[in-house]
């Protein structure tokens, strides 16, 4: 609509909506006087279509399109759970037509184009419309030197300007480097410009991120309800922060997650499931997960797909007795594989047919070209289906599985002509497998995380799932990476996807550490640079293989510094549930100025303070690694270096580089005894570590009982803040509590305060000197040399430590 200095006008019509006074403010081409007040969307009314914007409380713009010839508006995502609050609006006439909100976001109508502004500055510009064909989305132009990142799983560059993306959840077997389309398409775009874009329609569909034309953006939908969001933030923290605010952040995952979970390709009889467990203890490795792959439900997975029990009762005598004793006696959690697909002539088969995805006729659809047999897809989207798989696993359940691993849900087979049933969801008519299949495995993972919430309700959700939806974090998914090849491709390919992912929203994201589809001959100096990599990632599941001398040792020496660093990786966790942040970060995370972080694609930070380099090339002994400003001590050896440079680390096969920020804090786990499982897992006694700063630091340390459900929601928690600054030889540590009620005689904690710097055994603790006795020296395992501690008895009181270096 062109609109002329002489004839701007405004009206403006004021609608209350019911007892809670929601306003509606529409915007038309006539009339003069402007708005001030409470709204929860403004309309505006285009010549051929009618575009909807509404304000939230943080800065999020969600923007609407109804083509006046378009009817498959329908919003099957449940990605945004929150619904927009009635906000302070000022609409405004001047040479175009101003939404602006309480917060100072805005968007700007100006000739049939959108710009949204925060303050002054126009961030996202010249959004428009476009229909093409059966194509209807959305066209935004860029600025020069925009870069673009996130958009789910791709082996790609992070910085994804350049690329077209289908957006499509696809299985790509043996993939590397450069793999496009992969498992998780999440339409969520992250711009160095300071916003993101969320595409909230889940049908199949595209982004060209200035492929097609360098300063377009266009991303197209072939149905649904035609939203996007506009995401507002200075640097990715508060971007990730306001995007978790309306999708949902991940809820605390039981603490024996972040263990050892033992993987491989089928356990084939209860018989060899005693025989790996007791090999793992046997070579002093901490196990805490067993997956079971299809060999459970079936001797041969052709034919045998859909069981959903056991079958062979002399392979597998006692299934339940089996469980219990891996869970009672070895502290071994036990994760069963299934799938969406039920094959014909299977236990389950018969009574399944009536949930199953039809064809056009209403019937059920077989699939005759799955890998495992011909049979049929479950129409997870009806209530009926959802119950009649969860008996299934209820029963499961009742044997003593901890956790379930569902695999193929993307779906791996969806043909187009397959029909959904989503009446209980609202949808009148049946839907096509295009319009429902990216949302399909989230449907699946919501169904567990609500029958586990009412069913099992004692018991935080471990859930593997492959595939998803913007929003899946919200059901607890832990999403991995997907049949990546057991290559040097292959791992190089998984930094990028696991970063490119925890930007996305999918915190728990990580790979079957060793790569999964098997390359001709073993590569064990693969595989043991995959496992030091996967140590510093969110779940940590090898992909089994048996590693000779040194590779052993070497194996074992991460995955016990795994459980070593158990304190800080699960604090992480804390991060996530309540302030949206990805446990893996690049480097730029809290800020887009350094160019030369932006180009350090394949280093991240784990949490705030470790910064990991991980090897990705054959017969390396030296890698060229970025670190940003300050000094950086490294975990091996306690070394210092200055960073705001690059540096060529010396990492032969038994080292990653791995950096600690300094003024960082790690609380650390050590024990006398061998530590076998996360269960023995004692917070009361645990090391800090401070790596000395001339710069005041603040760590928080999360604790709870690793399991509950509803921990955060009783605040039945603690936050340990620590405090560090380092003033010539003098460092001093304040700690504090946010839960000093819960100490007393039965309850108070002794915190090991260890420096990687000799001490001169001279402390005062609240003023009082320290005797000789409290010093000490710790080995670490690791590291393979002793750190100098002082240890603190701490009983919920602030506590000020002030300890003389030499």
């Amino acid at each position: 609509m062109e609109i002329s200095k002489g004839r701007i006008s405004l009206a403006i019509l004021l609608m209350v909506a019911g007892t809670l006074h929601a306003q509606q403010v529409i915007v038309n081409t006539v009339g003069k006087d402007p708005f001030v007040g409470k709204t929860t969307e403004v309309v505006y009314k285009a010549k051929e279509g009618t575009w909807t914007f509404q304000g939230f409380n943080n800065a999020v713009i969600k923007t609407t399109y109804k083509p006046a010839d378009y009817s498959r508006n329908e919003q099957i995502s449940d990605a945004v759970t929150v619904k927009p609050p009635a906000v302070g609006t000022k609409v405004t006439v001047a040479q175009s037509q101003t939404v602006e909100w309480d917060n100072l976001t805005s968007v700007v109508v100006q000739r049939e184009k959108l710009y949204y502004k925060t303050g002054k500055e126009v961030k996202v510009k010249s959004a428009s419309y476009f229909a093409q064909g059966d194509t209807r989305g959305f066209r935004f132009q860029l600025f020069n030197d925009e870069q673009i990142f996130g958009g789910g799983e791709r082996a790609v560059a992070m910085n994804r300007r350049g690329h077209r993306f289908n957006l499509y959840n696809t299985a790509s077997p043996d993939y590397g480097l450069g793999a496009e389309n992969l498992n998780f398409s999440v339409p969520f775009f992250i711009s160095s410009a300071s916003y993101a874009l969320f595409f909230d329609n889940p049908s199949k569909g595209y982004a060209d991120l200035g492929l097609t034309d360098k300063n377009t953006l266009e991303a197209g939908f072939s149905s649904g309800e035609l939203t996007y969001y506009v995401v507002f933030g200075k640097n990715l923290d508060e971007i990730m922060a306001n995007y978790s605010s309306i999708t949902g952040r991940q809820p605390l995952p039981p603490r024996w997650v972040f263990g050892n979970f033992v993987s491989r390709s089928g356990y084939r009889s209860e018989e060899q499931v005693h025989q790996v467990v007791g090999k793992m203890r046997q070579d002093n490795f901490p196990v805490d997960g067993l997956l079971f792959d299809p060999s459970w439900f079936g001797d041969n997975v052709k034919g045998s797909m859909g069981n959903i029990d056991w079958v062979n009762m002399q392979k597998w005598p006692n299934p339940k007795q089996m469980l219990t004793d891996l869970r009672t006696k070895d502290n071994v959690k036990s994760v069963l594989i299934t799938e969406p697909y039920i094959l014909q002539n299977t236990k389950t088969y018969a009574e399944a047919t009536p949930f199953l995805a039809t064809g056009a006729d209403g019937g059920p659809m077989m699939v005759p070209d799955l890998s495992y047999g011909t049979g049929g897809l479950l129409d997870i989207f009806r209530k009926q289906s959802q119950d009649f798989i969860w008996k299934s696993y209820k029963k499961q359940v009742a044997n003593g599985v901890s956790g379930w691993w569902l695999d193929l849900a993307e779906p791996e087979k969806h043909p187009a002509s397959m029909m959904h049933n989503l009446k209980d969801y609202g949808v009148a008519r049946p839907m096509g497998a295009d319009e429902v299949h990216n949302v399909y495995a989230h449907y699946f993972s919501k169904m567990f995380f609500e029958k586990y919430s009412s069913d099992v309700s004692d018991q935080r959700l471990f859930l593997l799932n492959r595939s998803g939806f913007a929003g899946s974090q919200r059901y607890g998914v832990l999403p991995w990476s997907g049949d990546v090849a057991r290559s040097w491709a292959g791992l190089k390919s998984q930094p990028l996807v696991l970063l490119g992912m925890s930007l996305s929203g999918l915190p728990y994201i990580h790979s079957d550490a060793g790569g999964f589809a098997a390359a001709e001959g073993a590569d064990p100096e693969l595989y043991t640079r995959w496992l030091q990599f996967a140590a510093f990632t969110p779940v940590f599941r090898p992909s089994g293989t048996t590693l000779e001398e040194p590779y052993k040792s070497i194996a074992g020496n991460y995955t016990k510094l795994r459980y070593q660093l158990l304190p800080y990786n699960y604090s992480l966790s804390y991060d996530q549930a309540v302030w949206g942040r990805p446990l893996m970060r690049p480097l730029y995370y809290y800020s887009f100025a350094d160019s030369v972080a932006l180009k350090a694609e394949d280093e991240y930070l784990w949490g705030d303070n470790l910064l990991v380099a991980p090897i990705t090339s054959q017969g390396a002994t030296a890698r060229m690694l970025y670190l940003p400003a300050g000094k950086w001590y490294s975990l091996a050896n306690n070394s210092v270096t200055d960073g705001g440079k690059y540096i060529n680390q010396p990492a032969d096969i038994k080292q990653l580089p791995v950096f600690v920020r300094e003024g960082g804090f790690v609380p650390l786990w050590f024990s006398k005894d061998t530590i076998k499982s996360t269960e023995t897992f004692n917070s009361k006694d645990i090391t800090i570590r401070y790596y000395p700063s001339a710069y005041a630091s603040t760590y928080v340390w999360y604790d709870d009982d690793g399991s509950s459900t509803r921990t955060l929601e009783r605040a039945d928690y603690e936050l340990v803040t620590f405090k560090g600054i380092t003033e010539g030889k003098k460092v001093t540590i304040d700690i504090a509590t946010n839960n000093p009620n819960q100490y007393g005689k039965k309850f108070k904690r002794t915190f090991r305060l260890e420096l990687p710097v000799a001490l001169a055994g001279v402390a005062t603790v609240n003023g009082k000197p320290v005797d000789a006795g409290s010093f000490g020296k710790q080995p670490d395992p690791f590291q393979q040399l002793s750190n100098e501690f002082l240890t603190v008895e701490f009983n919920g009181k602030p506590v000020k430590v002030e300890i003389t270096l030499k």
